[in-house]
Parts: structure tokens; C-alpha cells; sequence
């Protein structure tokens, strides 16, 4: 039976926030003891599930310590899990070093570019925090959505960098760093014949775009993905317990 890969980005994908938590649903991330992520209560169970038909990886711009900060339920704690915006494949938990240097490798030319922003930013106002991330790419944090776009229309135009915008959050990568790069390394890596990817934002849909099957909130995301099944989330479900069910239903 050929491989398959269950990729799916993890913040409100899969895992959300206390803002969208129910009472039923299960904390697994702290931050300075507060609850920070949460996953649906029937997660452990489908995971778990899951990870006998199909390798379950998740993909996200989290940095290693950000990762590091989920304790998925011992049942379907994933081996695998890509962290830095595909920058780092951790095996239990450690960073894989050949996997880690091929990437520092395609970043290589663009390090300028990055320094330079993170000097433009200390001269935005919107720019709350800003940080290099993983040694891979920057990052910075404004106050509101508004201020967010406000800022990446600001600097888009002067870089060199692919820049993105969820939420209040700002993104600027080397343009060989994508999740989508991410899913075509585990696919040679793993010998997969089917990759199921799931993602809520433009971050995700470089992943999507190799996708064999993409899971979706919304149809402007499914617009011209070449996969060969869309599946997109109908109004008023929890996107986190769709992408369970529906990758569920397609790994059998």
C-alpha cells in the first residue's frame, strides 16, 4: 500500500485558541501558565486513528520553541512535525541536522535581505515586536489586523522577501521557504504516494497547492488549487473537527 502523509498547518487549523475554546475541548499548550491551544475533544482518538494508516505531520511557521510548547496527548503525539515555515523537520522533538542544513543553504542568499528588514522595522511604529526566526525568516507582531496590512504594504515593495499577512501577524520569507517546499521534501523523504494537506490562510497555500486532497476553510482558498479533490468547510462547522473528519474519511 503506498504512503500517505497527513500534513496540516496547526494554528487554527487543527489547534485554536482560548478566544474559540468550548468547554469540552482540550488544552495542550500553556503559555506562562495561562491556556493558550486548545484542540477539538475528539482529536486524540481520530489522531490516534489516523497515525496507523498514514504519517501524520504537522506543518507550521511556529518557531522550534513555539512548537515545543504543545503537548499533544501521548496517543497521537506526531514523530514528525516541520517547524520554522518548513526551515526545520524535528524527529521526537530534535531538529534533524541534514534537513536543517539543506535549508540554511536555500536561505543563504536572501540573509541580506533579511537583516535589512529587520533595520526597516525598528523604524515602523506598527512593528510592536519583530524578530529572526529560527535563523530563517522575520517576523513581526502589530496591534490589529489594520496595522498589520498598514505594514506590509509599507515594506512589500522595497524587498526582495515574499511577505504575508494573518491577522495582525507579518511574515517576510525567503522565497525558497514554504511550506509547499516542506511537502515536496517529505514526499521524497517518506516515499509518499498521497499527501493530504490541511491550512486556514495564504501561509498554507503553497502546501495545498502540492496537495493530493486540500482541506479548506473557505472557497476564495480553494480558488485554483490543482489538487485533484478540494474539500472546502460548509457554514457554521468548526474547521478543526472538519479537517479530522474529512481526512479521516480519505485516509479510510
Amino acid at each position: 500500500m503506498e504512503q500517505t502523509i497527513f500534513a496540516s498547518d496547526l494554528d487554527n487549523t487543527l489547534l485554536f485558541s482560548k478566544k474559540h475554546a468550548l468547554d469540552t475541548d482540550l488544552c495542550v499548550e500553556y503559555l506562562e501558565g495561562e491556556p493558550q491551544g486548545y484542540l477539538p475533544p475528539t482529536a486524540p482518538a481520530c489522531l490516534e486513528g489516523l497515525m496507523t494508516r498514514a504519517l501524520f505531520i504537522p506543518i507550521t511557521s511556529r518557531s522550534v520553541e513555539q512548537y515545543r510548547r504543545i503537548q499533544f496527548p501521548v496517543q497521537c503525539r506526531p514523530r514528525y512535525a516541520v517547524a520554522a515555515n518548513g526551515g526545520l523537520l524535528l524527529i521526537d522533538g530534535e531538529i534533524d541536522q541534514a534537513w536543517q542544513q539543506v535549508s540554511i543553504q536555500a536561505v543563504q542568499p536572501w540573509r541580506g535581505a533579511m537583516e535589512e528588514m529587520l533595520s526597516a522595522l525598528e523604524r515602523q511604529s506598527q512593528a510592536r515586536r519583530f524578530r529572526m526566526v529560527d535563523d530563517m525568516f522575520v517576523f513581526a507582531a502589530c496591534d490589529n489586523p489594520e496595522e498589520a496590512q498598514t505594514l506590509r504594504e509599507r515594506l512589500a515593495g522595497s524587498t526582495a522577501l515574499d511577505v504575508a499577512v494573518t491577522g495582525r501577524k507579518v511574515y517576510f520569507f525567503p522565497p525558497p521557504l514554504n511550506k509547499g517546499a516542506a511537502v515536496r521534501r517529505l514526499r521524497q523523504r517518506f516515499g509518499a504516494g498521497r499527501v493530504i494537506c490541511a491550512g486556514d490562510s495564504p501561509i498554507d497555500r503553497p502546501m495545498l497547492e502540492q496537495a493530493d486532497v486540500a482541506i479548506v476553510p473557505q472557497e476564495d482558498l480553494a480558488a485554483g488549487l490543482p489538487c485533484r479533490e478540494t474539500v472546502v468547510c460548509g457554514p457554521g462547522e468548526r474547521f478543526y473537527e472538519f479537517v479530522l473528519r474529512q481526512a479521516a474519511v480519505r485516509i479510510g
